[in-house]
């Protein structure tokens, strides 16, 4: 008996190791485009991001639990679980 002999693997085992497909190994991703901070850069046809709007005065009164700097179209839910989203001129509507 030769003790280079690695020991068989078991049936269930073999099975598996032949279903997998393999990605190719020369794969490579694109490069990460990166502007002058270094940082990523949008993709050009990539949606807009939302601007950040101040919430108005009078909705800040009628819906005080709402932050006064929020994302435009965001929804936000109060303590009693009344939903309000805040548009872009920043006026909380239900």
């Amino acid at each position: 008996m030769s003790k280079n002999r690695r020991p068989r693997p078991s049936p269930g085992q073999r099975r598996q190791r032949q279903g997998r497909p393999q990605p190719p190994r020369h794969a490579t991703h694109p490069a990460i485009v990166l502007n002058e901070e270094g940082m990523p850069a949008a993709v050009p046809d990539g949606p807009r991001p939302s601007p950040v709007v101040a919430v108005s005065a009078e909705s800040r009164a009628r819906y005080p639990w709402l932050p006064a700097r929020v994302i435009a179209g965001s929804m936000w839910r109060g303590p009693a679980h009344e939903r309000v989203r805040v548009d872009e001129s920043g006026h909380a509507t239900p």
